[in-house]
């Protein structure tokens, strides 16, 4: 039995709604947002900013598993790392061992290298050094440096 073409439309409508709206819980995260408004934001500014120059600073001194290229005003860093495997690969090794949580390069579009996101945005300070420092420890041991 041939299946009329029309018959799938509804069901393209549907996905389609489906992709392209995002979550209720994120629209209503969204509505406590802008009625939070810049104040809220503004007070965590410092503790963010600080967490950054944790991280920066730890990196500073991994040259030899990563490079960092200079991102302004961003939550996190896309961190290069020698082409030693697949950055899912790495990143698995990374959660099981190290118990760190970095996100592959390929899921940001980076497929000529390999990469990691790290974000750092909800930490303090001392857990970002913390979780940098397993970070940096792990690529060392993975990588054999």
């Amino acid at each position: 039995m041939v299946v009329p073409h029309a018959l799938f439309e509804p069901i393209r409508k549907i996905q389609d709604t489906n992709l392209i709206c995002p979550p209720v819980i994120s629209q209503w995260a969204a509505v406590g947002a802008l009625e939070a408004g810049r104040p809220y934001a503004n007070a965590h500014r410092p503790a963010m900013a600080a967490a950054r120059q944790a991280v920066l600073e730890a990196l500073q001194d991994a040259g030899d598993v990563c490079s960092v290229p200079t991102a302004q005003g961003a939550f996190y860093l896309l961190l290069n790392v020698p082409p030693a495997m697949d950055s899912m690969r790495l990143v698995e090794r990374l959660v099981r061992e190290y118990r760190v949580a970095v996100m592959p390069g390929s899921t940001f579009g980076v497929t000529d290298r390999c990469a990691l996101r790290v974000s750092y945005g909800p930490l303090q300070s001392e857990t970002a050094q913390e979780g940098i420092g397993r970070l940096i420890a792990g690529l060392r041991a993975i990588l054999g440096k």
